[in-house]
């Protein structure tokens, strides 16, 4: 580090940011609202997920959403600012939602601010490249994807004849099926039988099969599920596979913000549990390899966000990797306006009454709260602190635990506080759990918890 720098670089991150109102007004309201602002201000960098669209519903809705269509007011940029906020990982589920002039004016309303914001572009190599910030440590920069890709919304690149296509940074990944040879045999039956074999010979034939690979001889693609064979019985069942060309990609631009910053963080927007699982704190296998190879590329810290639940931590190679820091926020109940296929999805007649889409989605017939709303771990997070050395690596890691306030009504459901006492013990606890098979150990202190290095 030069002579002009502080010696101690410190990064908070936070997990997915799905602002729609400001928040900023309850500062002085509540003291463990108070202390996570300071955690957030505090920090040399604090890098947040941006998980929503910010326009004045001028574009057109996508016929499909990453969930809910997440559109927030462009004034929701200046509350995670003021927050603290300054690094923003963009490539999400939900870039899409406006389709292409949604993702347009997000991107300008972001460099309206000044805002660095990495993972999201007009173009492949804008959505790819890293985003910087000066700090008093130094320069930081920002390299970001997302393996969970709507149709659409991924960025194309450019051509000498044609510009490219605006979207997200991807990390594109397969599920491959593992079946016996007996299943296998039965399901080469009925794809004869049902006629999917005919359809797939009558476009090879054609030598038209784009975003098909029903000629890769690898596997067997029933329509276009990929099956692979295993001997035994025990190794059956779904694993994803990540590709290996924008693996490359993201690695590369690593490398290369390695080299024009002083700190490099990473980041991976991903949906995909375990067998196919949702909302499950096991990390798959191909987030494990992707997030070491982004460490051994040359990033000091690695933030998985997307589950919407807590993962467990790592650290590897003396650099920090939180695989899931769960929410930030959740404001998506108070979206204001939605398309009229959300409604329809619920049998919904009237197609203007945004609450009672969350109704449905979230209470029984009952009254009862249920699916998200009913997930203790859906409303939990950490926001981590580390410490950083231009000697010595990394010097520590602080766990703030916090609760999104799960019982609130939902004015106020959503807004993340330091979480106190049983809470912030279990919330600990859970961390701790999560974190044992990568042999992370945990020293939990009251309303906190260190990482031992």
């Amino acid at each position: 580090m030069g002579t002009h720098v502080s010696e101690e670089f410190t990064i908070a991150a936070t997990g997915d940011a799905i602002l729609t109102r400001e928040i900023l007004p309850y500062e002085g309201q509540s003291p463990e609202f108070d202390r996570l602002l300071r955690t957030l201000r505090g920090a040399d960098a604090t890098a947040t997920n941006l998980e929503v669209i910010v326009h004045d519903y001028d574009h057109y809705p996508s016929p499909t959403s990453g969930g809910t269509y997440m559109r927030a007011p462009p004034k929701v940029l200046d509350e995670l600012d003021g927050m603290g906020c300054n690094l923003f990982s963009a490539a999400t589920n939900h870039v899409f939602d406006f389709t292409y002039g949604g993702i347009e004016q997000t991107l300008e309303e972001l460099e309206k601010r000044d805002l660095a914001a990495a993972g999201l572009g007009m173009n492949l190599y804008e959505a790819r490249r890293p985003a910087y910030i000066e700090t008093p440590a130094g320069r930081v920069g920002m390299v970001s994807a997302c393996s969970s890709i709507t149709p659409g919304s991924t960025a194309g690149p450019q051509s000498p004849s044609l510009p490219g296509r605006p979207g997200l940074s991807p990390l594109s990944v397969e599920s491959i099926y593992h079946i016996t040879e007996a299943e296998l045999e039965q399901l080469e039956a009925v794809s004869e039988s049902a006629g999917i074999e005919d359809i797939k010979r009558a476009w090879l034939d054609r030598g038209i099969y784009y975003n098909h690979d029903w000629n890769d001889p690898e596997y067997f693609h029933f329509g276009d599920m990929k099956f692979r064979t295993v001997g035994d019985e025990a190794e059956t069942g779904m694993r994803y596979t990540a590709s290996k060309e924008d693996r490359d990609a993201i690695t590369t631009q690593i490398e290369s913000a390695g080299g024009n910053a002083d700190w490099v963080v990473a980041t991976l927007h991903t949906h995909q549990g375990v067998d196919g699982g949702q909302l499950t704190g096991e990390t798959p296998e191909f987030v494990q390899s992707f997030a070491r190879e982004c460490i051994d590329a040359g990033a000091d810290i690695f933030i998985g966000t997307g589950p919407h639940v807590l993962r467990g931590v790592e650290v590897y190679d003396d650099s920090p990797i939180f695989y899931s820091l769960g929410n930030f926020i959740v404001q998506n109940e108070t979206v204001e306006r939605l398309p009229p296929e959300s409604f329809e999805r619920y049998d919904l007649e009237e197609k203007t009454d945004v609450a009672a889409v969350f109704d449905a989605r979230l209470f029984d017939e009952n009254g009862e709260p249920k699916g998200d709303l009913a997930s203790v771990p859906f409303w939990e997070t950490i926001v981590p602190e580390c410490t950083f050395t231009a000697e010595g690596g990394l010097e520590s890691v602080e766990l703030h635990p916090c609760t999104l306030q799960q019982d609130q009504p939902r004015s106020q459901r959503g807004i993340p506080v330091n979480a106190t006492g049983e809470k912030a013990a279990s919330i600990l606890e859970y961390v701790a759990e999560l974190s044992e098979p990568f042999g992370t150990e945990l020293e939990i202190d009251g309303v906190s918890a260190t990482i031992e290095l």
